[in-house]
């Protein structure tokens, strides 16, 4: 599924910096272990402002994706981009550790007006984002 792909990708990036170190950040600061998206809706739990660009320019690329395979965007009654900074590990696989930081995951789960979900899930590393710690992009992610 590309948009869990580009999610969770170093080029996703929120004020310059990468989404999925923000997004640990925002968890850690609420005192949490998740936080989700809903890019239909365009809401974030927890809520926090800083992330409006991120859910907008995601929810412009589901709509990419729907109208690409020439599908009504109302017949998606749901997508959600669920993210988990402290979960169980996987038992079938081991994740190589690419960077600093815990083990997360990430689940994009969409769900159509018949009741049918469809899932992709992604794990990886992170750590809460730290401006001494890491280099600002010069650009914003294109959705």
């Amino acid at each position: 599924m590309d948009l869990l792909g580009s999610f969770i990708s170093r080029n996703n990036y929120v004020a310059g910096y990468w989404g999925i170190g923000r997004l640990c950040q925002l968890a850690y600061s609420c005192q949490t272990a998740e936080v989700s998206l809903n890019l239909v809706a365009e809401t974030i739990n927890p809520a926090n402002a800083a992330f409006d660009k991120l859910l907008a320019g995601y929810a412009m690329r589901l709509k990419r994706h729907l109208d690409a395979r020439h599908i009504t965007h109302t017949r998606i009654t749901r997508t959600t981009i669920h993210l988990n900074f402290d979960p169980a590990p996987p038992q079938d696989r081991t994740i190589p550790i690419t960077t600093w930081g815990k083990l997360y995951s990430a689940l994009v789960v969409i769900e159509d007006d018949t009741g049918k979900s469809y899932e992709a899930m992604a794990y990886g590393y992170c750590a809460p984002h730290d401006r001494a710690r890491e280099l600002r992009s010069g650009g914003e992610a294109r959705y």
